[in-house]
């Protein structure tokens, strides 16, 4: 049911919920072991196998997906293959002693002691590594390639963006111009599946105001 939904979430990227440290800059790490997290859950609770293969795929494709869209400027610092194994080993005991929610957030919203430590052994030692590649040769054909693409990625992804927000802020202008009254938040949240932020975003950047002091609509 969980990748059902997902078609229907215009937050996502790929089918990744992708974490930002800042504008323009993405927690490839954290984005890439919560995702394998997730796809873990989904594994289980569709009563298939928990590979490692399946769950390093699930980690190597955020990873690449949130570093496609947020890197600013950072090589590619995917970890190590004999890290990734380790991290499949742990997200399936993580699974398995449910230390984490089927969304893979541990219960509390926060990363454990245990999944932080695995994130920054994870980002530390890939980091060295693009590191040391880097200072080789920092204006080389692949450091050259590499900014092309993610300028590129930044654009398609704001134009997605903008679409999203545009096709929310059309679905209220629309009942409006048809019902002659405006949809409530709540209407919007429940019609395409976002949050009253997401929803709030798209009327702000369509200079549409609601008005106040309408009652609440059933859910």
């Amino acid at each position: 049911m969980g990748t059902d939904l997902d078609q229907f979430d215009p937050e996502l990227i790929d089918g990744v919920r992708v974490l930002w440290i800042s504008e323009g800059k993405t927690a490839r790490d954290e984005t890439a072991f919560r995702h394998a997290l997730k796809v873990a859950h989904r594994l289980r609770t569709a009563g298939e196998r928990m590979t490692d293969a399946a769950i390093i795929d699930a980690y190597e494709h955020a990873y690449k997906t949130a570093h496609r869209v947020g890197a600013d400027g950072r090589v590619d610092e995917m970890p190590p293959m004999r890290d990734r194994q380790t991290m499949a080993r742990r997200v399936r005991g993580y699974v398995t002693q449910a230390k984490t929610d089927a969304y893979g957030c541990s219960a509390l919203g926060h990363a454990t002691s245990s999944e932080r430590k695995a994130l920054s052994t994870m980002g530390r030692r890939g980091g060295q590594q693009a590191a040391k590649r880097w200072e080789t040769d920092p204006n080389g054909d692949y450091a050259q390639t590499e900014r092309k693409k993610l300028e590129q990625a930044s654009k398609k992804r704001s134009r997605a963006a903008k679409g999203a927000r545009l096709t929310i802020a059309g679905w209220f202008i629309q009942a409006e111009s048809e019902t002659g009254e405006w949809p409530t938040i709540q209407s919007g949240m429940n019609e395409f599946g976002v949050s009253r932020q997401t929803v709030n975003r798209a009327l702000k950047a369509a200079d549409v105001s609601l008005p106040r002091g309408r009652k609440r609509q059933l859910k």
